[in-house]
């Protein structure tokens, strides 16, 4: 059986270690805190005291939050790590996996670029979709391991940061559908329409997306609580205009969307749900003259 081991147990990655475990994979897992690991051993986990003991493992997934993150972690893997694959799964830019790609080939050890997309319930249910880029071998032997977190597991380009890519397509997308639907759910509140009813007729109609479906009934309730928390929506809005911005596509939307969830996160607690952007439209009504 491969030799698997994993970096990071934050809110998703503490969910996907769980579904490999229930797969029946052996895994030697590392988060800063170490307590983050502690319902994982009951499930067959062994923890790791630093990620330098992760270099044995033939395969070890990365799932940290920001690039320095990413990099820090891949510089002391790569201090006893020679050969071998490294999984990316955070959100990053194209450019940074690529970065991170060459740093692992320094060592002989080669990368596959694997965002995924689904949410934490996604991350605990196992049905993640993941966007993995790299040689087709890599992805080949890695894909076993894929499967155990993703019902989507799809092959999306041979080079590093071709996943990246297509998460921050998918990114750009699920940000402008956000400030889409609040903007929305806002004017339909003060036109004075029933919510429910507008929320089934739209859902019906050309208008929908799955942004718009999957949040309305919190929109109609107000319930912020997290799925997709505003900071995370910032960072991986902001990765999406500056994948654009390097690609010299003009991304408009994206950069308006990118500015009003930067103000709802100087506004409003960070960890609410990324739907909460609908507040900072709500402060304007009736602001603006009749």
């Amino acid at each position: 059986m491969t030799s698997l081991g994993m970096i990071g147990l934050g809110a998703m990655g503490h969910s996907i270690a769980a579904n490999i475990l229930r797969k029946g994979q052996t895994l030697t897992v590392y988060d800063i805190r170490p307590e983050a690991a502690n319902d994982l051993i009951p499930l067959g986990a062994k923890r790791a005291a630093s990620i330098a003991e992760l270099g044995g493992c033939e395969i070890v997934l990365l799932m940290v939050n920001t690039f320095d993150q990413c990099r820090a972690c891949m510089e002391e893997l790569l201090t006893t790590k020679n050969g071998g694959i490294v999984v990316v799964c955070s959100t990053i830019q194209m450019k940074q996996a690529q970065t991170l790609e060459a740093m692992a080939a320094s060592r002989g050890v080669r990368m596959l670029d694997c965002p995924v997309s689904g949410g934490t319930r996604g991350a605990m249910a196992g049905t993640l979709t993941l966007m993995a880029a790299g040689a087709d071998d890599v992805f080949a032997q890695c894909a076993p391991l894929l499967h155990c977190f993703g019902t989507r597991v799809l092959h999306v380009g041979k080079a590093v940061g071709q996943g990246q890519a297509v998460k921050a397509v998918n990114q750009l997308l699920v940000g402008v559908h956000m400030c889409a639907a609040a903007e929305a759910f806002n004017m339909a509140r003060q036109c004075g329409l029933d919510l429910d009813m507008m929320f089934e007729t739209i859902k019906a109609s050309a208008g929908t997306s799955r942004i718009f479906e999957n949040r309305g009934q919190f929109f109609i309730d107000r319930d912020y609580s997290t799925r997709s928390t505003l900071a995370i929506q910032l960072k991986d809005t902001t990765i999406a205009c500056q994948t654009a911005a390097d690609a010299g596509a003009p991304s408009p939307l994206g950069e308006l969307c990118r500015d009003m969830f930067a103000q709802a996160v100087s506004k409003y607690p960070p960890t609410q749900d990324s739907m909460a952007v609908i507040r900072l439209l709500e402060e304007q009504n009736g602001k603006n003259g009749s």
